[in-house]
């Protein structure tokens, strides 16, 4: 074997080596949530659905409802949701912009909330879950 050959699979295997190591270093420390069940992404699926709609009249008591309703799901995922270092990003900006004063004067901070809260449950139930029921239409009153 000639020793540009040895050199290239050293660099190659080296390569591979770094790679492993860098997904390891990604999911070390991380714990894996578990799937809900089908009956569970359906009853938090139709649980969402009646928190977006009362956002429009409450959005205070929608939000505060959101995270209840995350916490309960991700709990049941098997996730930790005590410690902010392991809590899901999305809820934990959620909770930070919720935080003083402002916050619960101003809709587009809650709206802002909300839809962290939103990608958490549709990374749970499926978006085709929370996804408008066909057929239905909104009528303006």
């Amino acid at each position: 074997m000639s020793q540009s050959l040895v050199v290239a699979l050293i660099v190659v295997a080296a390569i591979v080596v770094i790679a492993i190591v860098a997904v390891l270093a990604r999911t070390v420390g991380k714990p894996r949530m578990r799937q809900l069940p089908d009956e569970s992404k359906d009853r938090f699926a139709q649980s969402w659905h009646a928190i977006e709609a009362r956002f429009i009249d409450d959005p205070r008591a929608a939000v505060q409802e959101a995270d209840k309703t995350v916490v309960m799901m991700l709990s049941e995922r098997g996730a930790n949701v005590i410690d902010d270092k392991h809590m899901p990003d999305d809820m934990r900006k959620a909770r930070e912009a919720m935080r003083g004063d402002r916050a619960m004067q101003d809709t587009e901070v809650m709206r802002r909330a909300m839809m962290r809260y939103k990608a958490i449950v549709g990374d749970a139930v499926g978006t085709s879950r929370l996804a408008p029921e066909r057929g239905r239409r909104e009528m303006a009153s």
